[in-house]
């Protein structure tokens, strides 16, 4: 046991006081705050200045005084109708409006033809943008209930009736547990939290097992190649070795998820940020406690999982110029449970989802994106961490005789018939 708390405090120390994890821990802290802050930046940079669209067609006067009013109304316009003179003819309309978008008196203009849709005049907006979509949708919902005003009032309805008729339809959304009775459903707050949660987790996971998980296998390779591992093979069994150092760098993972956390939270706290959630409607007491302790789990399982696969490969190298083609296999797994897990998160309950949170190997990202983004059940949850379990400790069995094996190989790599057959000779 103290052998195993040596390399433990080792390989933590000595990765916690190099110079790439200290300036990569810095760099992390700076990313994550210009992300969190980033809305509010490209806000502050962009302009708030409505946008101004011409109107052509003066025998739509009416239509277009509606559309300017409707616009004049709101609180803060983000388009301002700029009605353009009738200049005599349509080809003389086209061309002084072209002239106002040069001089950039106007984004674009909006022209009203004498032909009828559904009992409202046919229009197109021309600009000189593209993919203006956003832009079209505005202009065509301010249309269409402007359309719906003039059918009411052709009608004779009251004032209070039209109010009524055009009043937004009440309309929440709960996700309930078909599984489990007693679990209460998930607002939509609460499932946005989970959404966003979830998401920025999943990418936790996913590049602290690539990032330290390679860090296993560069850390093993280092020592072998330096031949300070025929010292170490001597007064530490393999075991005990491979454990501490998978232990050690999982120990160091820990600690910059922790920084992570704690940068998120004072950056969301500050002013900015906490404005740009209650736009959002978003309220953190709906992140679940639960959802957090289940990452941790996960976190943990899928980290041993993998780093011990990453520490029998790093055993296999003498050179750390190989240890990226040597990992590749097991990165081009993680990268798919990644892909897997970005499919699920619009879709939680597909059999293929459901099927794949319980594989070993994908199961750590899929099994957490069910729990944070549906209800499985309790007995799915528990039967997903025992196959996980019962995983690492057939893959560190075979990967401590690998280990054991391939550290005291050196030149080129054994082959699959040479690893097996040295692998017979020791035991673990």
């Amino acid at each position: 046991m103290n052998s195993t708390m040596t390399v433990i405090k080792f390989t933590f120390m000595s990765r916690f006081r190099s110079k790439s994890f200290r300036v990569m821990s810095i760099i992390l802290i700076l990313l994550l705050s210009i992300l969190v802050h980033l809305p509010t930046l490209i806000d502050k940079l962009s302009s708030h200045d409505a946008i101004k669209i011409g109107v052509v067609g003066g025998k739509q006067a009416d239509l277009t005084g509606k559309l300017a009013a409707f616009y004049q109304n709101q609180m803060n316009p983000e388009i301002i109708i700029v009605p353009l003179q009738d200049a005599g003819s349509s080809g003389s309309n086209e061309a002084f409006a072209k002239q106002q978008i040069a001089d950039k008196h106007i984004k674009g203009y909006l022209e009203f033809s004498d032909e009828m849709a559904g009992g409202f005049p046919k229009m197109i907006y021309k600009s000189e943008g593209t993919m203006e979509f956003s832009l079209k949708n505005k202009l065509q919902t301010a249309l269409q209930l402007i359309k719906t005003d003039v059918a009411l009032q052709s009608i004779g309805l009251a004032a209070d009736q039209k109010a009524n008729i055009q009043a937004s339809i009440s309309l929440e959304t709960l996700q309930i547990s078909t599984n489990n009775e007693a679990v209460s459903g998930k607002t939509e707050s609460q499932m946005v939290m989970s959404y966003a949660l979830v998401y920025a987790m999943l990418f936790m996971l996913y590049m602290g097992v690539i990032g330290f998980g390679n860090m296993v296998a560069m850390e093993i390779t280092a020592e072998k190649s330096s031949r300070v591992m025929e010292l170490l093979i001597t007064s530490v069994s393999p075991l005990k070795q491979m454990f501490g150092k998978i232990i050690g760098i999982c120990l160091l993972a820990l600690f910059q998820v922790a920084m992570i956390i704690v940068v998120a939270i004072i950056n969301f706290t500050l002013s900015s940020s906490s404005k740009l959630i209650e736009e959002l409607h978003l309220n953190w007491a709906d992140i679940q406690v639960s959802l957090v302790i289940y990452f941790l789990i996960f976190y943990l399982l899928g980290f041993f999982i993998y780093a011990t696969i990453f520490a029998a490969v790093g055993s296999l190298v003498s050179r750390t110029e190989e240890v990226g083609q040597a990992i590749m296999p097991v990165t081009m797994v993680i990268v798919a449970a990644f892909m897997v897990a970005i499919f699920g998160l619009s879709n939680p309950n597909a059999r293929f989802v459901v099927i794949m949170s319980f594989v070993p190997f994908v199961s750590p990202l899929i099994m957490f994106l069910r729990i944070g983004m549906s209800s499985p059940a309790l007995w799915e949850i528990g039967l997903s961490i025992l196959i996980q379990l019962a995983s690492i400790v057939a893959m560190a069995w075979v990967a401590a005789k690998i280990y054991r094996t391939g550290v005291l190989m050196y030149g080129k790599r054994p082959s699959w018939r040479e690893l097996r057959k040295a692998m017979r000779a020791y035991r673990v």
